[in-house]
């Protein structure tokens, strides 16, 4: 049993390890480098999304502004029809979703656009290689500045740039991992007393804790925006809202059973997971603090493993009140013997 516990937070750290597409880690909520816009031409409104991956454009109405790819070519262009690529830019074959295609060998940066909409609004992100190609440069020891990064573009016929630089940052402490160990270790010598109203407490103790970091994870990742929080995001939060509201509920205030605390684990069991690669990368992406989101993944994680142990004994417990056995009644009892002691 402990062997399968182990085995399911190790399977929620693999799925939630950054997928990765042709064009890198997709909505990820930490990564070692961190592009950032340092200059760009004045009404233009820049962002950097996914740390290192996209770059966010908006352009006002009356502008045209085109952005150039690797080969100096028009790739894009914002004007007041909305927002139109290139289907003679490398660029565009190289942005193909799922996966990027290799261009004609006869595109050339001089050949005629062969502009296709793309949107109708004033504002667009695209896949940029030019934020994180220095990730491959050697660093100095102990540096944090990797270099600078330049987009050139064109505004209403004029050569200008947005421009930055990108940071990288260690992989915190492994010291982070032994919270999860030690929360487990914790329901585990309760588990090994065997007195239902230890096991009771020790549950209700870590699903609160389970819920408090559930609450942390949903707040990181929903209020974040990607540029800019989407319905589907304040949907998903106002869903685990009302899940936590409920399980706190359960947890304070009624008796809950074994499959409440089942529950609770499985999403704190999801929603630490989700928050991994907080824990292998150096900078956390998501819309609450580091400290606060690897202590959220821990404690997911650790509360999880440890309810999913005693949901089992809970389990036998609710099953021993049956005909022939003893009864809730005086499992309760047992539990409120073992307060007043």
């Amino acid at each position: 049993m402990l062997a399968l516990i182990f085995a399911a937070v190790l399977v929620a750290a693999g799925a939630a390890a950054s997928p990765a597409e042709a064009h890198g880690p997709v909505a990820p909520v930490a990564l070692d480098y961190l592009a950032r816009v340092s200059r760009a031409p004045q009404g233009l409104e820049t962002k950097v999304v996914d740390g290192d991956q996209r770059m966010w454009l908006r352009v006002p109405a009356g502008e045209t502004v085109v952005v150039l790819d690797y080969r100096g070519a028009p790739y894009l262009r914002f004007s007041r029809v909305g927002v139109e690529v290139n289907h003679n830019s490398a660029m565009y074959y190289l942005n193909m979703t799922p996966f990027a295609e290799t261009p004609p060998a006869n595109l050339s940066p001089r050949m005629a656009p062969s502009w296709a909409p793309v949107s109708s609004g004033h504002e667009y992100g695209w896949h940029d290689g030019r934020l994180h190609a220095l990730a491959a440069v050697a660093r100095a020891p102990g540096a944090s500045f990797v270099g600078r990064w330049r987009i050139p573009v064109l505004v209403d016929g004029h050569p200008a740039a947005i421009s930055g630089g990108l940071w990288h940052a260690d992989a915190p402490s492994v010291v982070w991992f032994w919270p999860i160990a030690v929360l487990f270790l914790c329901a585990l010598a309760a588990w090994r007393v065997g007195r239902p109203a230890l096991d009771r407490w020790t549950a209700r103790l870590l699903a609160l804790a389970a819920l408090g970091a559930i609450t942390a994870a949903a707040l990181g990742r929903g209020l974040h925006g990607r540029p800019v929080v989407s319905v589907l995001q304040l949907v998903e939060l106002g869903i685990v809202s009302a899940f936590v509201g409920w399980g706190v509920y359960r947890v304070v205030f009624g008796r809950p059973g074994f499959f409440s605390y089942l529950v609770i684990a499985v999403v704190a069991l999801w929603e630490g997971g989700e928050l991994i690669p907080t824990l292998l990368n150096g900078f956390v992406l998501i819309a609450v603090p580091a400290f606060v989101a690897r202590a959220a993944s821990v404690v997911a994680l650790g509360a999880a493993a440890g309810l999913l142990l005693l949901v089992f004994r809970l389990h036998d417990y609710e099953q021993a009140s049956g005909p022939g056995a003893q009864s809730m009644g005086e499992l309760e009892e047992d539990e409120d013997a073992w307060e007043l002691a």
